[in-house]
């Protein structure tokens, strides 16, 4: 919840950030923004509680949940700006949210072994980032401001995907004491990784709808942390008959939900008081 409501917070502020000049005149504006200030403050109590959950969580299962950012930030969005969200957007966020439930239900990963294999760990991370670079690249160059948003939100959901298996890295090594995690590589690839995610997030809501850019991420995050709990932390999800039957049902339902609501606009009814 405090994920979504504050990307719903920050894309309403990037929306008003026009005429700024390369990425640290886009930086520069948001920072100055009340609005986006608090989005970026609610966004950090939520990194604590997702820091929280991957202490005793799967990487599969937590990153998975955070897909219900989707469901909860558009119709968040529509209300920030005092406009009724679509009953198609809302009964698409609750079929979203049923797809969740159903492949997290079905997968039952266990949480694998407490310390990620660092050789494991860095391939993955390199396959991610190459996924992200090309992104950028081509958000970069095409015109339409829909693509290079879908382009930005899939490089950022890559990243924020691995950025959570690494924090669960993190967590482990806290557990060892500060000096164990100054001089480990997971704080400074969560450092790298997560700035980039973040850089490369607020140009995706600057060049298009929150709806351009989220779906793209929220399906992307559970799909990176999926693979690098799998390989670097060893977790295995359930792979019998009916669990399989369940993960490729959820996922389905997923992939169909995140798409529709990629699609709906943000019409509504304004409601009263608005301007």
């Amino acid at each position: 919840m405090c994920i979504a409501l504050g990307s719903a917070l920050q894309h309403q502020a990037a929306t008003t950030t026009g005429g700024y000049r390369g990425l640290l005149g886009l930086l520069w504006r948001l920072a100055r923004s009340r609005r986006w200030m608090i989005g970026l403050a609610v966004l950090a109590a939520g990194a604590l509680l997702h820091a929280a959950a991957l202490r005793g969580g799967a990487v599969a299962v937590v990153e998975a949940v955070m897909v219900t950012n989707l469901a909860l930030a558009l119709p968040a969005r529509t209300l920030l700006d005092r406009v009724r969200p679509s009953a198609r957007l809302v009964m698409t966020a609750v079929v979203l949210a049923g797809g969740i439930a159903v492949f997290v239900a079905a997968a039952r990963p266990g949480t694998g072994q407490p310390e990620a294999d660092a050789r494991a760990a860095a391939e993955v991370i390199a396959a991610g980032a190459a996924i992200a670079l090309v992104c950028w690249v081509a958000a970069g160059r095409v015109r339409s401001g829909r693509i290079a948003a879908l382009a930005l939100g899939l490089a950022a959901g890559t990243l924020y995907g691995l950025a959570g298996g690494v924090l669960k890295a993190v967590v482990h090594d806290l557990l060892h004491g500060p000096a164990a995690v100054i001089t480990h590589w997971p704080l400074w690839t969560l450092a790298v990784l997560g700035t980039w995610a973040f850089i490369l997030h607020q140009r995706a809501y600057a060049r298009a709808p929150l709806q351009a850019s989220l779906p793209a991420l929220s399906a992307a995050n559970p799909l990176a942390g999926l693979a690098f709990g799998t390989l670097a932390f060893r977790e295995s999800p359930a792979h019998g008959p009916l669990a399989v039957l369940g993960e490729v049902a959820g996922m389905a339902v997923i992939i169909v939900s995140v798409t529709l609501l990629g699609r709906l606009s943000r019409p509504g009814r304004a409601l009263p008081g608005s301007p």
